[in-house]
């Protein structure tokens, strides 16, 4: 079945896994300190059988190639940031998962780049890697009360643009596209909306610092944000 965007199956996706973040939050607000350990590993489970699901997947079909397979997507370094978070607390790791996994993930979600829909692998797998990045920031937050740290905007750019070196070096090196720096997804998104290349990756830029500094203020307004340095508390 073709994949239509805001069409039942994408609608129905959205509601299960806001159903599913609601669930993570009450859980993690409300539960003791095992149930919570208990949902971290659930979620570095996930997380782990996704990758191991699309490899085996790829390796099946023998579509195992340099130009699609590697590591290298922007929601591939938000999936594994999650995974280190979920397993180690890392706080750079939760960090990049709170920021660039709401930043980007739920803009990804809203416009999927996909052609078929429910219930085509393609469709469950997308749907699957996103859904589990945004459960596990919502995870941090209401279990692991994560809080983002001064200058955490500026860490979360110069990430972003260390990304972007390795991808974009990468993907001009050899003609691949991670990341969409050398074109725009085939389906509609924002990216269409932003410019020809190598403009849009610029206005992404711009993009991603308003939203980074508008997910500070929901802990700036309540006086919330981690001043720890080096597990001590600054007062």
């Amino acid at each position: 079945m073709e994949f239509t965007l805001f069409g039942k199956d994408h609608v129905s996706a959205m509601l299960v896994l806001a159903f599913l973040v609601v669930g993570s939050v009450w859980a993690g607000k409300r539960a003791g300190r095992r149930a919570r350990d208990w949902v971290g590993r659930a979620l570095a489970f996930a997380l782990i059988a996704y990758a191991a699901a699309m490899y085996l997947r790829l390796a099946f079909r023998g579509e195992l190639a340099w130009a699609y397979s590697l590591p290298l997507e922007l929601c591939h370094w938000v999936l594994i940031a999650c995974l280190v978070s979920v397993l180690t607390g890392n706080r750079l790791a939760s960090e990049i998962a709170y920021f660039w996994g709401l930043g980007g993930t739920l803009q990804a979600v809203l416009t999927p780049d996909l052609l078929d829909g429910f219930p085509s692998w393609d469709f469950i797998q997308f749907f699957w890697a996103h859904g589990v990045v945004i459960l596990t920031v919502a995870h941090l937050i209401a279990a692991r009360d994560f809080r983002p740290r001064p200058r955490s905007v500026l860490r979360m750019m110069l990430a972003a643009n260390f990304y972007l070196l390795v991808a974009g070096s990468l993907d001009m090196i050899f003609g691949w596209n991670y990341g969409y720096l050398r074109r725009p997804p085939s389906q509609p998104s924002l990216l269409d909306y932003l410019g020809p290349w190598p403009w849009y990756i610029l206005s992404l830029e711009l993009i991603a610092l308003c939203i980074f500094i508008l997910l500070t203020l929901p802990f700036r307004k309540s006086g919330r944000q981690d001043h720890r340095i080096d597990g001590m508390q600054v007062m």
